[in-house]
């Protein structure tokens, strides 16, 4: 790996810095599928950030494993140069195979930082790596600090994530998740609620002209009001109906690009079906506990019946994408908490049970039941189970889910048989609660 673009800053010396801390989404799971292909393409990432990095003033202060710490003076260009690179990487994304494509998370805070010959350190940099790790794949967190400064100078379209407890860092941070699509959608700015109308007040038996007037004044506005009422209803039901679309659209467009041909889908079919018979006659537990390491150990061992054949490619790409898959989810559902978890539907039986779920700062699964909320192991869970949220989770995911969510639904669907999985892809998303 090339060494990192000399620091700005001497040894020795403390500045407030912006920093952006970047990282690979699922990069010990493509090292262990072709440790040498993920190599080639993280340096071929690393390249193309630099020069980002470069045009936008900024200085790549090192390297750390499959990310890089980069450092600007003005929070408005690491800002800037962030969204560019996340845009260069979707567009890139578009036009090669999912193999042939990493994923990157960037968090930036704006902070102090001390530079010494070993190293960069300090509470920005602390603060800058916490964040990255809370951004879903392909996305971007930024600190309430960093906000603050670019919210009036840069076109965004944020949401606020609230104050999250992150590891190692004293004080709550609040954190903004900043959307890729929104480039000249301006500063965000709230929805305007209407105002509730008046209750009147008590009419005395006999009434003036002029109180009649007023009353009539009054019923006037107030069913103006209800009106308008009526109207915003109306209105955020369409947003709603046209949000919905559109992922229908999102989604069927990425399983419609992946969707092989009849060949392909047969040889597919035929090499996952014989994988599963050999774990279940190796009474192998991995794929049960969802313990996609292990089965990808299972797939690379010389003695696999799969060795050194096409199948043993294929079996991994799909060991890839449920893990992919895994990790948005496990960032995903920490946008739900107690009080408004996220409401799925079992996808089979004749009474669909309805499942309330979120995960904590811990990363684990809790499930919200009555009034009780109890921890969960994902291993716990079985597919039809985990299948109901992964659609829930891709279903209420704002404004898209990431390709590698869906691609990674697709190949769960697959490897455990789960056709009404793929069938809740296909379908419209249901209305939220409250809409």
């Amino acid at each position: 790996m090339p060494p990192a673009t000399p620091s700005p800053l001497g040894p020795g010396q403390r500045s407030l810095a912006a920093i952006v801390f970047t990282d690979v989404v699922s990069f010990s799971a493509r090292m262990q599928a072709d440790e040498e292909t993920t190599l080639t393409l993280l340096q071929r990432d690393f390249d193309a950030m630099r020069q980002i990095c470069v045009e936008h003033q900024g200085s790549v202060l090192k390297t750390t494993g499959d990310g890089l710490l980069l450092y600007f003076s003005s929070a408005v260009q690491a800002v800037a140069c962030a969204l560019a690179m996340q845009r260069f990487f979707a567009g890139q994304a578009k036009t090669r195979p999912a193999a042939e494509s990493l994923v990157h998370r960037l968090g930036i805070h704006l902070g102090d930082v001390f530079v010494n010959e070993q190293d960069v350190m300090g509470d920005g940099v602390n603060i800058a790596a916490r964040l990255q790790a809370e951004a879903e794949p392909g996305g971007i967190c930024i600190s309430q600090t960093v906000y603050d400064v670019v919210k009036n100078k840069l076109a965004l379209h944020v949401t606020r994530l609230g104050p999250r407890e992150l590891k190692n860092i004293s004080q709550h941070i609040p954190i903004y998740k900043l959307l890729l699509e929104a480039a000249a959608a301006g500063p965000e700015s709230p929805e305007p609620y209407p105002e509730e109308p008046l209750a009147p007040k008590a009419v005395a038996r006999r009434l003036s002209r002029r109180q009649r007037a007023a009353l009539g004044a009054g019923l006037g506005v107030m069913l103006l009001a209800l009106a308008s009422l009526a109207l915003y209803s109306w209105d955020q039901e369409q947003k709603e109906t046209a949000r919905a679309e559109a992922l229908q659209n999102a989604v069927a467009t990425t399983l419609a690009e992946e969707a092989p041909d009849a060949t392909n889908r047969e040889r597919i079919a035929n090499t996952l079906a014989a994988w599963r018979t050999e774990l279940r006659d190796q009474r192998s537990t991995a794929a049960d506990e969802y313990n996609f390491p292990e089965l990808a150990r299972g797939v690379r061992d010389p003695r696999s019946p799969v060795a050194g054949k096409p199948e043993a490619q294929l079996r991994l790409q799909v060991l890839v994408r449920m893990q992919g898959l895994f990790s948005w989810m496990a960032t995903a559902l920490q946008h739900y908490n107690r009080e408004s978890p996220l409401i799925v539907h079992e996808l089979s039986g004749t009474a669909p049970k309805e499942i309330r779920v979120f995960v904590g700062s811990d990363r684990r699964l809790y499930y919200a039941e009555g009034g009780a909320v109890r921890q969960r192991n994902w291993a716990e869970l079985r597919p039809p189970v985990m299948a109901a949220i992964i659609a829930g989770a891709l279903h209420d995911t704002l404004p898209f889910p990431p390709r590698e969510a869906v691609l990674g639904a697709q190949a769960f669907a697959g490897f455990y048989q789960l056709p009404e999985l793929m069938e809740a892809l296909r379908k419209a998303r249901p209305k939220r609660p409250g809409k």
